[in-house]
């Protein structure tokens, strides 16, 4: 799942329990996060991706700040 896609489909308590889970705030993740306006700490990244409690993988984070490119495709 895409971090972007994992935001969006929070209700208005989850995404407050997600955003202290990550240390962050709620107005932070749906500007900044949401639409990778500002490039986040690597220990912000890593919350991220671990308080999705596996529904967002590290690799998604990453993916979604354009910090890795699409992954090759097999000739």
């Amino acid at each position: 799942m895409t971090l972007k896609d994992f935001i969006k489909g929070l209700d208005a308590q989850a995404l407050e329990a997600y955003a202290a889970a990550c240390n962050t705030t709620v107005n932070y993740l749906t500007t900044h996060i949401l639409y990778a306006t500002k490039e986040p700490s690597v220990r912000l990244m890593k919350s991220l991706a671990h308080q999705s409690g596996g529904a967002v993988a590290m690799q998604d984070v990453l993916l979604h700040y354009g910090l890795l490119g699409p992954e090759p495709v097999a000739a």
